[in-house]
């Protein structure tokens, strides 16, 4: 054979062996290129190959990519400060990122999935055994990372406290150990695994820190089409549960949730919705509602409870993700992201016993020394703080029910349907108003930030046609309400 037929046989055998063994060369397919970012335990390197938390949703996301003929690869295997990272996305150096949090600036300069990876909180690492004498220090040294949005948003922790920042977690650290500084504020997802792996050397402050979220970020020169089905990609590892799994293999449940977990504040408010001690779970007509529009959307929702007031402290300050059945009123707005479409209604009634001769046909005929009960931190009606009647501040509506029943008040302001429900309870014989302000509306009410408002655009679409379904009808039956109850 020739030197030029063996020539071109080689050249054909390396195209074949190109074209079979290198991913970013078959045919049709879409590259994106990443970096790695230099945190553990998102990114971590294993000699020169890349592993951690964030490398393995990656390598999960390339599985399911391959269905649309997409691929993320590292540009380099060196890991890069995250301010070289939004750089380069902005310049489309790079095409993609796995893990950043949002903030409005940077929202101008990368585009972001909808749906998060995993939800984290701010936290504050101390050294074990200061957590207890940490609060009585005058003066607090705070470290933490530059360009992160975490190093803006430091609460008051001391009362006098200093802030330093440093060009890594490492260098961070190396000052607490030394006691240049008394903690370091970073994310509960690096932190959280330093103290795992610290055995015991290092804790956090148990305090309640808005939550936030980590996302993929997208250099905006990508299409819509790309950016959809990266959406669909990580909505199928959320419902694989491939994302729970990773934050098991990290030891890291105490840190980080699933990103598709809603975490939402709920009291016992029977019979829109209550905690059944034999099932072990939240119930009620809203709470099934709920789940179910969650369910369609790619969520699933996670219940907690405390004292009402203590419930929307918490939910104000975005500790949590949501609260179950809040009244729209003008203070609420302002601090709550409220879907379009409402969750439930019902109607602001007086109650009296009915043995009482107080006429509560209409607000003009009730006495001014007449004692209304009303729950702290519940939203009623102008109606009602309008009216001139005496008015008595409670903690629930069972405790209401119980004082107008031993005759410590007069009269009480409730849900008619929750007043109606807690007089079978108690056993205890009534009369109700009418609704002098009509219906109101109750909501799934949204704490606020990007995932919020998100949350309440896809929840309230969904809401909407959930209504429409019979499925809807089931729920309201099964605890005996009709569709009129509500709607009409």
């Amino acid at each position: 054979m020739c030197m030029k037929s063996m020539l071109k046989v080689v050249f054909k055998s390396f195209i074949i062996f190109t074209l079979f063994f290198t991913p970013s060369l078959v045919v049709g397919q879409k590259i994106l290129y990443t970096y790695a970012q230099n945190v553990e335990p998102k990114f971590m390197l294993s000699g020169s190959n890349i592993t951690g938390f964030c490398h393995d949703i990656l390598t999960e996301l390339n599985k399911e990519l391959k269905a649309y003929n997409i691929r993320i690869e590292y540009k380099t295997s060196k890991p890069k400060k995250i301010s070289e990272i939004f750089d380069a996305i902005r310049k489309d150096e790079i095409q993609i990122f796995i893990g950043a949090a949002h903030s409005e600036e940077r929202e101008r300069n990368v585009n972001y999935i909808k749906t998060p990876l995993y939800g984290l909180r701010e936290v504050l690492l101390v050294e074990k055994g200061t957590k207890d004498v940490f609060f009585e220090k005058n003066h607090v040294r705070i470290g933490v990372i530059g360009g992160t949005v975490t190093s803006s948003d430091v609460p008051k922790v001391g009362v006098s406290q200093e802030i330093e920042v440093f060009k890594s977690l490492n260098e961070a650290i190396e000052a607490l150990d030394e006691k240049r500084i008394d903690g370091v504020f970073y994310s509960s997802l690096t932190l959280g695994y330093v103290i795992e792996k610290s055995k015991g050397k290092y804790d956090f402050l148990n305090q309640a820190i808005k939550k936030y979220y980590h996302y993929i970020i997208l250099s905006k020169n990508i299409d819509k089409q790309t950016t959809e089905k990266i959406e669909n990609a990580l909505k199928n590892l959320h419902r694989k549960g491939i994302l729970e799994n990773l934050i098991k293999k990290y030891n890291l449940q105490r840190y980080v949730l699933p990103g598709n977990v809603v975490e939402i504040l709920i009291v016992d408010w029977k019979p829109y919705e209550w905690y059944d001690e034999k099932a072990k779970k939240w119930i009620g007509p809203d709470v099934d509602v709920v789940r179910a529009v969650l369910e369609k959307i790619g969520y699933k929702p996670a219940f907690l409870t405390f004292p009402w007031s203590r419930c929307e402290e918490l939910a104000k300050a975005g500790v949590y993700d949501a609260m179950m059945s809040v009244s729209l009123t003008k203070e609420r707005e302002a601090l709550f992201v409220y879907p379009k479409e409402p969750l439930s209604t019902g109607k602001s009634v007086l109650f009296k016993l009915k043995s009482s001769n107080i006429d509560i046909n209409t607000l003009e005929s009730i006495p001014v020394t007449v004692r209304c009960g009303y729950c702290d931190s519940y939203g009623y009606p102008e109606w009602f703080w309008n009216a001139n009647f005496k008015k008595v501040v409670l903690t629930t509506d069972e405790v209401g029910f119980k004082l107008l029943k031993d005759g410590k008040i007069d009269i009480f302001i409730s849900n008619l349907f929750v007043g109606r429900y807690l007089s079978k309870e108690l056993n205890i014989e009534l009369e109700w108003s009418p609704a002098f302000g009509g219906s109101d509306n109750y909501y799934l009410a949204f704490s606020k930030g990007y995932h919020g408002e998100n949350l309440a655009l896809a929840f309230s679409d969904e809401l909407s046609r959930f209504k429409k379904a019979k499925e809807y009808i089931d729920i309201l039956q099964k605890y005996g309400f009709s569709y009129e109850d509500f709607w009409k």
